[in-house]
């Protein structure tokens, strides 16, 4: 839900910044969809490299990747009604960016800790699955965690977050660019 939401909000973003095209809401969801395969991947990867037997599913690891798209909705959303049309910049944005980012980030930290990090100090029942790990291996799963949790979600919110306020002048030239384009391409078919 909040993927096809914040592809459909970022389009009507540029379109209400004058800069829509057919083309934006094909490279707004093909960014969002390379960000959440790359982030699956990694977190797959990650699990493999430090031996995590965990019983999640592919679509739990969807579901923990889509919760970033609500913090960029709330980030899109404030920060255009405050900088009125000027994109995610300036005081505004960041504002919400980084609280957004925090709040996201605390929760996966919290919730992917019971599946990267098993609970040691309590004795598990013999068909559990659950198995107690070294301390390296728990420091390495935790310095995994953070890194997943905080800088991997920072590097893809920025990414997912990024609107310029450009002007409208560079929308229409560059429409006007793909207009002549296609009248060329279009009298080459008809004189031929």
């Amino acid at each position: 839900m909040a993927f096809v939401t914040y592809i459909l909000l970022s389009t009507l973003l540029a379109g209400l910044r004058g800069q829509f095209h057919p083309e934006v809401m094909g490279l707004t969801a093909t960014t969002a969809f390379v960000v959440v395969l790359l982030e699956i991947l990694g977190l797959k990867f990650g699990t493999y490299v430090l031996s995590i037997s965990n019983d999640s599913q592919l679509l739990d690891l969807v579901a923990y990747s889509g919760y970033k798209f609500v913090g960029v909705i709330v980030t899109l959303v404030v920060s255009e009604t405050l900088n009125r049309g000027a994109g995610t910049g300036g005081w505004a944005g960041w504002t919400v960016f980084t609280y957004t980012f925090m709040a996201n980030a605390l929760f996966l930290l919290r919730s992917l800790k019971y599946v990267l990090l098993p609970d040691s100090s309590s004795a598990t029942p013999a068909g559990s699955g659950m198995h107690t790990v070294a301390r390296s291996q728990r420091n390495r799963r935790t310095q995994f965690l953070f890194i997943y949790s905080y800088v991997v979600q920072f590097v893809f919110m920025w990414i997912l977050s990024r609107q310029d306020g450009g002007s409208p002048a560079t929308a229409a030239t560059a429409a006007t660019a793909a207009q002549a384009q296609v009248a060329g391409a279009a009298a080459k078919v008809v004189g031929s």
